[in-house]
């Protein structure tokens, strides 16, 4: 059976990932490989410093803070261990940038994917749903920095028909071309039931990779 690489940035393995990722494509072995596996948990930094912080999760659940400087180089690892068995291209399973990794075989990132759907479209004004207040100044940045003009809101945590009716209103007075969830993790239907209550597009980081792998033959 052909292998992807799922390239995560805690640790290995990660079902609730990699279970959408099974059963968008079931004509693939998906090999997954962690950023932290890479290192003790001692040596995780335990306050992050850097101006990209993402939360993930250790192989018992626990929760951690890392920052994107700290985990590029490891996921450069991850990506070649993936390699080394033979995969025939791998996926980022993060709502990070990343744009400097690279492997031998095509690497898929959720950021860069959405970038290039929302140019081909024409998009500039984009609503982007935060997962935190700590992640926003970051996440705008980033979206400015590919040439988008983002409004950011920070998830409240609300169940999805409620958080669809509060983005609606925090947008009322703005029309945006695109609502991007920028994080990962979360149930598929969290973007079908945002997009048919707001009726605007609606771009999910945790999904996009699974609607990519849709199209692909072994």
């Amino acid at each position: 059976m052909p292998r992807i690489g799922a390239i995560l940035i805690g640790q290995s393995p990660r079902p609730d990932l990699v279970k959408p990722l099974q059963k968008a494509n079931p004509h693939f072995q998906y090999i997954e490989s962690g950023a932290l596996d890479f290192v003790d948990e001692a040596d995780i930094p335990a306050t992050p410093r850097g101006e990209y912080i993402l939360t993930t999760r250790l192989r018992d659940g626990r929760i951690v803070e890392v920052d994107e400087k700290f985990l590029f180089p490891l996921l450069q690892k991850a990506i070649a261990d993936v390699e080394r068995q033979g995969v025939t291209l791998s996926v980022l399973l993060c709502a990070g940038p990343f744009d400097g990794l690279s492997g031998e075989k095509p690497l898929y990132r959720p950021t860069a994917m959405a970038s290039t759907i929302m140019h081909s479209r024409g998009s500039q004004r984009i609503a982007v749903l935060s997962p935190n207040q700590t992640q926003a100044s970051a996440i705008n940045q980033k979206w400015i920095d590919r040439g988008f003009s983002p409004i950011i809101l920070v998830d409240p945590g609300l169940p999805d028909v409620e958080l669809a009716h509060w983005i609606k209103s925090q947008l009322s007075f703005t029309s945006v071309d695109h609502l991007v969830i920028d994080y990962v993790g979360h149930p598929i239907e969290k973007a079908k039931t945002l997009e048919q209550i707001l009726n605007i597009s609606v771009i999910d980081l945790g999904k996009i990779i699974g609607d990519m792998l849709r199209h692909i033959t072994p």
